[in-house]
This record gives structure tokens, C-alpha cells and sequence, in this order.
């Protein structure tokens, strides 16, 4: 399968959240009960059930007050963090790009929450499970966009061939976040920002790191625990979800 890659360009954003709706009804989320936000973001963060949200930001340009829009997901970095750190192999690497938790074999142990430099996956206490953006790998495979460009009314988010994509928008004047970072490589979901008219590009201010270096957790599971073996880790692992799956019973059968 060829590299794809889906850009955000939030000169063209207008914070309609059409995405956040198409993510949720394409993965099948539950819907989280949300309350008024100052911000304007709702929901406020990424959560097990919210693969992507539209913050707005609050910023002054030229003495002006103005919304700063910034679609946030998973990246689908190159070099993914998040599976390098997970000791039950189950963050998947796809041929064009996505990165996939299998939630078969996810055993909850949270390695990937620590180790992504983005802050993006999301732990589930009510299923042991971490949960992020799936690139809609199911959509890809099939010949279809990510659900939520699919939907965009204003173009801000685009999918196709990653180099073409690259090309395309350099040529256009576009600097392109996610090019080539250092740590991860390159991202498969890339922010395309250009100065004019004294518009805002600097990626700190949708804040995106300048330099998203894995950190320690990253690091593989034998080797952060000291040379203790990644099969000992995941039958620790193995061992807790069993206990919590039981206690979790056991309390159910008492309320009973």
C-alpha cells in the first residue's frame, strides 16, 4: 500500500466540528456527557470515546482578538513511541501509515500513555483498555478517506499520497509540521501553516511540540525495567487484568 497522509490547514478551518461528528459515528463511540467549556473546546480533551476534537485557541494578532482553530489525533508518527514502549506487541504499525491499538491485545498497562510525545492515547478504567485515532484504517484499506475529512466543508483537512501531499503544499508556500521530527521521523497527519498578512505559524502556539522526543517510557520494556524479560512484563500484565477482572466481577455478583 502506498505512504498516505491526511493535512490540516488551519488557515481554512472554521471550528464547525463536522469531523468530531464523523469520527464518532464512523468508530461507533459512545457519546460523553460534556458540560460548558470557557474555551469553547467541548469536548475539552481526547478521551476513550473522542478520537479527535477541534480546540480553540484564544490568541491577539495585529492588536486583534481571534480563534485559533487545531484539529487534534493521533499522529501516526514513523517511529512510533507508543509501540515501542507496549510489551504486548499490541500497537500495530500499518503498511501506509496507520498505527493501530489491537484491542485484543491490549492488557491496559498504560507504557504507550507514558511514552507519546503528543499526549494522545487514552486509558478506558471501565475496560483496561487504551483506546486513540485509528487513521480509519478500516476506511483506507477500502479505498475511502478518514471519516473526518470525508466531511470537511472547507477543505481544512485533506488526504492522499503523502508525498504528493508534501510537494503540493510546499509548492504552495506551506510550512508543513510533521515533515520530519526529530524522535518520531515523519507523521502520517501533517499541520500546513503559512505567513501572511501576519498570520500565526508557529507550532507552539497550536501546541505542538517543536522537538516531540519519545520520552523514557519509550524505551523498550526490558530495557526500562532494568533487564527484566518483556515476557515477564506481559505476564504481569496478563496477571493484573485477570485480578481486576475478577474483583470487577465479584462486585457484581454482590450488588446482585
Amino acid at each position: 500500500m502506498e505512504d498516505y497522509a491526511a493535512v490540516y490547514i488551519p488557515d481554512r478551518c472554521i471550528g464547525c466540528r463536522a469531523c468530531q461528528v464523523a469520527c464518532k459515528l464512523w468508530n461507533g463511540r459512545r457519546p460523553v456527557e460534556t458540560s460548558f467549556s470557557p474555551t469553547f473546546t467541548n469536548p475539552v480533551d481526547l478521551g476513550p470515546e473522542t478520537y479527535t476534537i477541534v480546540k480553540y485557541i484564544e490568541a491577539v494578532e495585529n492588536g486583534e482578538p481571534k480563534w485559533v482553530f487545531l484539529k487534534t489525533q493521533c499522529m501516526h508518527c514513523e517511529n512510533p513511541a507508543c509501540a515501542a514502549a507496549c510489551p504486548a506487541h499490541a500497537i500495530e504499525v500499518h503498511e501506509g501509515g496507520a498505527v493501530v491499538i489491537r484491542e485484543d491485545k491490549c492488557i491496559g498497562c498504560r507504557f504507550c500513555i507514558d511514552a507519546c510525545p503528543f499526549n494522545i492515547p487514552r486509558y478506558d478504567p471501565s475496560r483496561n483498555k487504551v483506546y486513540k485515532c485509528t487513521f480509519c484504517i478500516d476506511r483506507i484499506q477500502n479505498g475511502l478517506e478518514p471519516a473526518c475529512v470525508s466531511v470537511c466543508p472547507t477543505r481544512a483537512l485533506m488526504f492522499g499520497p503523502r508525498s504528493r501531499l508534501v510537494s503540493e503544499l510546499k509548492g504552495k508556500g506551506y510550512e508543513v509540521y510533521g515533515d520530519s521530527l526529530p524522535g518520531v521521523g515523519s507523521t502520517h497527519w501533517l499541520y500546513a501553516t503559512r505567513k501572511y498578512k501576519g498570520r500565526l505559524t508557529d507550532p507552539k502556539w497550536f501546541g505542538l511540540p517543536a522537538a516531540p522526543r519519545p520520552k523514557p517510557a519509550a524505551l523498550r520494556p526490558e530495557v526500562a525495567a532494568g533487564g527484566l524479560g518483556a515476557a515477564a512484563i506481559v505476564a504481569a500484565g496478563c496477571l493484573a487484568h485477570l485480578i481486576y477482572w475478577r474483583i470487577k466481577r465479584m462486585k457484581e455478583k454482590g450488588e446482585a
